[in-house]
């Protein structure tokens, strides 16, 4: 079955059909009237009454032939042509019209119809079923332009050879047949008309439908996606928790129980055996260095793995290139901490802030330009990282922002935030000598 769009598109070539029969139908009567009036030898009757002197019908019937051919050619390039926003060959179409109009003396009015669905087709705000204003224009000129499409309208501004006249000569019922022909095709031409608006404006209101059943449909999964991340990030922090939990468990717990019967043990034996108590303490001794061996492996499993291998300058170069597939995307970095050599735990809360903040100015601020910058003076250590998204006039912490103050914490750093003129986060953290 064919869509809507096809329907229209072929009651559109039915129109044009339409015309090509209409119009070389009516040229058709001017040079075979001609030709009758000639031979039973009423031609001075004729020119009696017409008010201008007749051309060349043979050559005019010729003329209009080729012009349509080339008004349907450039209808042709037109409809297939990829940019028909901008084409201008629709301003070539409506001359065409109006050249045929005139050389047919105006006999044919329903060339109007014709102008009015290529001008109708190829604006697109008529396609906007509820834009009043340019459906009101329209009405108003196309009354306009057929009121002066009229033959016996146009006969009392300008000369016309009248095709009324020509057919008055003819027997009068092949006159009344012809007669009603033509307004038979005039009419045919009006519903064919109509019939092409009418499912084009089906076609256009069906795809505005589709496309808001599409939108809703789109917003319907866009909230799935969202729960979907929301379940994934929890679900990732409940086994980061977990794996925390288990490294804690295996390294300080063990290390911290061994700690605490050691203390028992040496309660005991400091007033029996000292010796034996001495011993005792260097056993401690060694598993409390144990423990922080075991600490820090298991803080560096945490670590960054671009921090494993890179200074943090280059690990923050690196991470933002993996932003350079986003188009609409600039990180500037102005990096001042040359030469500043900072604890592992310092580089980590450091590495994660900056990669938590370029995550949410990208995912909830819909930022296209970021600024990160590092300076430092002789006490501080300064960050500040802005955007040009849409910010927040309120700012309720979440997770990621509530898990940038505990990191801070760890290092003795603060943070604060600003809302308006994009996001704003500022964060300083003591020198340690």
């Amino acid at each position: 079955m064919m869509n809507r769009l096809t329907k229209a598109t072929y009651v559109y070539w039915l129109l044009v059909m339409i015309n090509f029969v209409s119009v070389m139908f009516n040229v058709s009567l001017y040079l075979l009237i001609t030709s009758y009036i000639s031979k039973k030898n009423l031609s001075l009757y004729l020119l009696q009454q017409l008010q201008v002197i007749p051309g060349n019908f043979r050559l005019l019937f010729w003329v209009v032939f080729v012009l349509f051919g080339c008004l349907v050619t450039v209808i042709y390039l037109r409809r297939t042509s990829p940019n028909k926003k901008t084409n201008k060959l629709l301003w070539l179409e409506l001359l065409l019209i109006v050249l045929i109009f005139w050389l047919t003396k105006a006999t044919y009015g329903g060339l109007v119809f014709l102008a009015f669905a290529d001008i109708f087709f190829s604006t697109d705000d008529f396609h906007t079923i509820s834009n009043k204003f340019y459906w009101l224009i329209f009405i108003i000129v196309a009354s306009v332009c057929l009121l002066v499409s009229n033959s016996n309208f146009l006969a009392t501004l300008i000369s016309l050879p009248s095709l009324e006249i020509y057919i008055s000569f003819l027997p009068s019922h092949v006159a009344t047949l012809l007669s009603l022909m033509r307004l038979f095709l005039f009419i045919i031409s009006i519903v064919i008309f109509t019939l092409a608006l009418f499912t084009h404006v089906v076609y256009i209101t069906n795809e505005k439908r589709n496309i808001e059943e599409e939108l809703r449909m789109a917003d319907h999964a866009n909230v799935e996606l969202q729960h979907y991340i929301s379940v994934a990030e929890e679900n990732a922090e409940l086994r980061e928790r977990k794996r925390i939990s288990r490294e804690i468990h295996d390294t300080l717990g063990h290390a911290l129980t061994g700690i605490s019967a050691g203390i028992d043990a040496v309660l005991v034996l400091i007033d029996m055996d000292k010796d034996s108590a001495k011993e005792q303490l260097r056993n401690l001794s060694e598993v409390v260095r144990q423990g922080i061996v075991d600490v820090r492996k298991s803080l560096n499993k945490m670590r960054p793995g671009a921090l494993e291998k890179l200074s943090l300058y280059d690990s923050i170069v690196d991470m933002i290139s993996r932003y350079d597939n986003i188009p609409t995307l600039t990180i500037d970095l102005d990096f001042q901490w040359q030469g500043v050599d900072l604890e592992k735990t310092t580089e980590n809360v450091v590495f994660r802030i900056i990669e938590e903040s370029i995550t949410n100015s990208i995912r909830h601020g819909h930022a296209e330009k970021i600024w990160i910058r590092m300076t430092k003076d002789d006490k501080y250590y300064y960050i500040e990282i802005h955007d040009n998204g849409k910010g927040s006039p309120t700012i309720k912490p979440g997770f990621g922002l509530t898990q940038m103050q505990e990191r801070l914490a760890i290092i003795g750093g603060t943070v604060t935030y600003q809302g308006d003129h994009g996001f704003t986060t500022k964060i300083k953290f003591i020198i340690k000598n």
